[in-house]
């Protein structure tokens, strides 16, 4: 058995095959060193055919920390490359930014490209060994390009730390009665996934007896707070996609209907960039009194509605899509556009200038 050993690797993103490989590799060793190896500049290139975001050197630490943390011979170490040539012209820069990083008498390094060894390891890493690991790709049959490529066709191969980093968050917007709330819980149903219920619906009797005319400001920032924690929750357990019923932009909305003013507080908690499409309901169904609503006026839901979209559309919110028609219809229409986000198609053409 190895005493120290070093595994390193870009990890962009990890997944299945780099967790058995590391694995593998600690019960060869006393203690091994699993090496996120990054470079801001070459993490933009790698993403540069994806519609994903590229992942920082700390949510990859993250991921891998959290799926090995059992784990008490494993240590994950970050290595920021960002001041050295890219590969291949770093060879030499980058052994001795390892040996700065790993401090320690390295006895074995585990890769998965056998050129690194004429390339790299045995001129710069002349007493170490270089082992060859393979990624089982009969047992897993994948590559992180392969995920940047296609994550939600490849989903079952990516570490569930890291799932919520490609969750798609739907948000599903509207004033009252317009099958909103049971639509997203169908959705979810669906498409067998998490959802995050309005919270607002619920504030009153849990704290206030079911007394809305006893609403304060704060009671409104304390809204938003537990509205986010439930979309936390639920971006956290989400497969492939999430519904979130209403953010706290309409929490503000709604201040402003039972108060007349809004709470300051609540502008921290509005995330335009967080959703990866909004889908507004219109009012055009028949309007039901479920002992929460007062807005029964078709004449009023239709003001209020263009507010709410106007609001989102002045804040910066992106793929603002307005759902009509019946039950059926709004229903078949959000599946219609949520199977399309799934296939990375796009689905700016559903949205209204």
């Amino acid at each position: 058995m190895y005493k120290i050993g070093v595994l390193p690797g870009k990890f962009s993103p990890p997944h299945r095959g780099h967790l058995n490989a590391i694995i593998q590799a600690s019960t060869k060793c006393e203690k091994l060193y699993v090496v996120i190896s990054h470079n801001s500049e070459l993490e933009e290139k790698l993403y540069e055919n994806s519609k994903m975001n590229p992942i920082t050197l700390k949510q990859k630490a993250r991921w891998l920390s959290k799926e090995l943390e059992s784990f008490k011979t494993i240590k994950v170490i970050m290595m920021d490359e960002g001041n050295i040539p890219m590969y291949p012209n770093g060879w030499k820069h980058w052994s001795e930014l390892l040996k700065e990083t790993i401090p320690e008498n390295i006895e074995v390094i585990f890769g998965g490209e056998i050129s690194y060894k004429d390339e790299g390891y045995t001129k710069y890493f002349p007493e170490t060994i270089y082992e060859i690991y393979e990624e089982d790709r009969v047992r897993y049959p994948i590559s992180a390009t392969k995920i940047r490529e296609n994550p939600y066709g490849n989903w079952d191969y990516i570490l569930g730390s890291a799932r919520s980093h490609f969750v798609k968050k739907i948000l599903i917007v509207g004033t009252e009665s317009c099958a909103k709330t049971s639509t997203v819980e169908k959705l979810a149903k669906i498409f067998y996934t998490s959802w995050a219920r309005e919270e607002g619906r619920y504030y009153s009797s849990k704290y206030m007896g079911s007394n809305e005319d006893v609403f304060e400001l704060d009671d409104f920032y304390k809204i938003a707070l537990e509205q986010k924690e439930l979309e936390n929750q639920a971006i956290r357990n989400g497969n492939k996609i999430t519904f979130l019923d209403t953010d706290a932009l309409v929490t503000k909305y709604y201040c402003q209907q039972y108060l007349g003013e809004n709470n300051p507080k609540l502008e921290a908690l509005i995330e335009p960039d967080k959703y990866d499409c909004v889908l507004i309901f219109t009012p055009d169904v028949k309007w039901v009194n479920d002992g929460l609503r007062f807005l029964s006026e078709d004449k009023l839901r239709w003001e209020l509605h263009e507010k709410i979209k106007n609001m989102y559309i002045n804040y910066g919110y992106k793929n603002i899509i307005e759902v009509s028609g019946d039950y059926n219809q709004r229903l078949n229409s959000c599946i219609n556009i949520v199977d399309k986000i799934l296939n990375q198609e796009d689905v700016s053409f559903y949205v209204k200038e």
